[in-house]
């Protein structure tokens, strides 16, 4: 556990912005499913939410989830201009992101 947070800390140490975000384009999710300590911190996440019935903090990672798949996926790389055709659907995304964060967190609160 000790090399995974070190190897974070040295990835906020050497990357800017930009690094950081090719860094996030270019995961390689297939790879990411594979490894059990991605399962083992889902399913300990789960067990919290479930246990202390946390749901907005669940809402609150699949929303950080669907945030990064918006960026992975409209977002042209560094350098590269933005197109209108690639603008409209992050724009989009991320308004229902928060859309749906507002709704839960502030005008629906339990």
């Amino acid at each position: 556990m000790k090399e995974y947070w070190d190897a974070f800390v040295q990835f906020l140490k050497e990357y800017n912005m930009t690094k950081a975000g090719e860094a996030i384009r270019n995961v390689d999710w297939g790879r990411v499913l594979e490894q059990p300590v991605f399962w083992i911190a889902v399913v300990v996440f789960l067990g919290w939410v479930f246990w202390k019935k946390a749901f907005k903090s669940l809402l609150v990672v699949c929303s950080i989830v669907a945030f990064i798949f918006l960026l992975q996926h409209t977002l042209p790389p560094a350098g590269q201009p933005m197109t209108l055709e690639k603008l409209v659907p992050f724009a989009g995304g991320c308004l229902g992101i928060l859309a749906v964060n507002v709704y839960f967190l502030i005008i629906r609160s339990d």
